[in-house]
């Protein structure tokens, strides 16, 4: 049976490179996912008039986005623990938002870092590359393809100096893109029950 924390699957990357894409056919092929926080935390917050937004208030949208990401985590988590050989893809996880809050020239910067070791992911992470011809905005993406570059780069150098393995999830169909991650755990699956 593999250990639970390598169930718990991230696929992150540069914004509005499909990931939302990938982890809602994922969901209709009968996996447990999980949403990107970020996104539930703007819409919530333009439906009910509140400025907790990146562009208004970017350090407690951060918080907000570490909070849910932690409950996400520890539900699924709980969930992936019943189960012998489910997964579950996470659409970003939390670590996107600790990697961020790192950058901020504040004293507490780094009080999140305990998490990175004491809430585990699956080893292999996938990243979606930027990608121009699908980018695009909207209500809740307002920032440029340029500015997200810059956050995939960011994320490029986090999680592999935290342990993780990135894999690039190749520019294809979404079915092309699902079917690589899935024969990527399972090779990791089959390395593991050796």
């Amino acid at each position: 049976m593999l250990p639970v924390f390598l169930k718990l699957v991230v696929i992150t990357g540069c914004s509005g490179g499909g990931k939302s894409t990938l982890v809602a056919e994922l969901k209709n092929r009968g996996y447990w996912t999980v949403p990107e926080p970020g996104r539930i935390i703007v819409k919530e917050a333009l439906a009910s008039g509140s400025d907790l937004t990146p562009w208004q208030r970017p350090i407690d949208f951060c918080a907000a986005i570490i909070q849910r990401g932690i409950a996400d985590y520890q539900e699924k988590q709980a969930l992936c623990a019943s189960q012998e050989s489910q997964y579950c893809f996470f659409d970003r996880c939390f670590l996107d938002a600790i990697s961020y809050f790192q950058t901020l020239t504040r004293p507490d910067a780094h009080q999140y870092d305990h998490l990175i070791s004491s809430m585990r992911f699956c080893p292999l992470v996938f990243m979606v590359p930027p990608w121009h011809d699908i980018y695009c905005q909207d209500e809740e993406r307002k920032h440029s393809l340029t500015e997200a570059m810059v956050e995939y780069e960011r994320l490029l150098a986090f999680y592999p100096q935290n342990g993780y393995q990135v894999v690039e999830v190749p520019k294809a169909s979404v079915a092309e893109r699902i079917d690589f991650i899935l024969v990527k755990l399972k090779v990791m699956e089959s390395r593991y029950e050796k």
